[in-house]
């Protein structure tokens, strides 16, 4: 018997395939899940593989060097693609995908979530009463005010910070927004930074963005704001982001993801105005579904000579 062509899961930490099982039914090839990378060479240059799933495995130019010349798509199982040699993939005839618009609306509900956990500073709450047993309404001290009176900042008006707008549209005096990229009522990234009491990223990782929030742009902003991430860690200087919590530039923060997760940075956890989330913001079954769906389909369109519906932009 032939053996059947290789669908390569990389190093996910899902543990019911039968989603993709599924999907995979009714074709000739066969899903592989590589549960770690140290043999990552030798599985991507099997000639049997026609299609690499990725969720947090880099594929580096070594790594596509090493490719096998079946291979036709590698799909990122998320929104972001910074882990992937796009151009080099593209060297190689290999097609990329993504897929950016899966749980938009949990990922915008988290963003909501987080806003109202960092503004009434209910891990401050909890932390105080549960280590210190201290049971009084002024823990925080005198620096909370109404969210109607408070103005939110939202950089990047994608998908889902266009949909985090809508949501906290009724909840805040005023909404900022800036996009380079996209219509908003911000022609700069400092009006966001001189006005606003709370701010929210929704952007892409890329090698221009990185760091977007560090000491210089700390510095910029004039009212001690919230931080709010539910985007990319690496948009996020940690060091920067800690001694500006410190010293009270940035009053609260609340973040689901981390510059070097799942690594969590030692002095950042020692602080008292911090909430952290395990990059979940994105999480539900429903989501989930869509997501690892939306992965498989784009990967048998590609292998049935059709165009994917989520390649990732060519001009990066």
């Amino acid at each position: 018997m032939k053996d059947k062509q290789q669908i390569l899961f990389l190093k996910t930490g899902i543990t019911d395939f039968s989603i993709e099982h599924d999907l995979l039914a009714s074709t000739s090839y066969e899903l592989i899940v590589v549960h770690d990378d140290t043999d990552l060479l030798s599985y991507v240059s099997n000639p049997l593989v026609i299609a690499i799933i990725t969720t947090d495995t880099a594929i580096t130019a070594d790594v596509v060097k090493h490719i096998s010349s079946s291979c036709r798509i590698i799909t990122r199982l998320g929104v972001g693609f910074d882990i992937i040699d796009v151009k080099t993939c593209l060297q190689r005839n290999i097609t990329v995908c993504y897929v950016p618009d899966y749980g938009t609306n949990e990922v915008a509900d988290h963003a909501v979530a987080l806003v109202f956990a960092a503004h009434r500073r209910l891990s401050l709450y909890h932390r105080t009463i549960i280590e210190k047993k201290i049971w009084h309404h002024e823990i925080p001290g005198d620096c909370l005010h109404s969210l109607s009176t408070l103005n939110l900042g939202i950089i990047g008006m994608g998908r889902i910070g266009s949909c985090f707008a809508t949501k906290m549209k009724s909840f805040v005096k005023q909404i900022f927004s800036y996009d380079p990229f996209i219509p908003s009522n911000c022609t700069s990234i400092d009006q966001i930074y001189d006005q606003c009491d709370i701010i929210s990223l929704h952007i892409p990782l890329t090698a221009i963005n990185h760091h977007l929030i560090s000491s210089d742009s700390i510095k910029r902003m004039k009212r001690k704001p919230i931080l709010i991430n539910v985007s990319r860690g690496g948009l996020v200087d940690t060091q920067a982001l800690v001694e500006a919590l410190r010293n009270g530039q940035i009053s609260y923060a609340a973040l689901d993801v981390l510059e070097d997760e799942p690594n969590i940075d030692s002095e950042l956890i020692k602080l008292d105005r911090i909430q952290l989330t395990p990059h979940a913001a994105w999480y539900t079954r429903e989501s989930e579904c869509a997501l690892r769906t939306k992965a498989i389909q784009d990967i048998l369109r590609v292998m049935n000579g059709e165009q994917p519906i989520y390649p990732v932009p060519v001009t990066i």
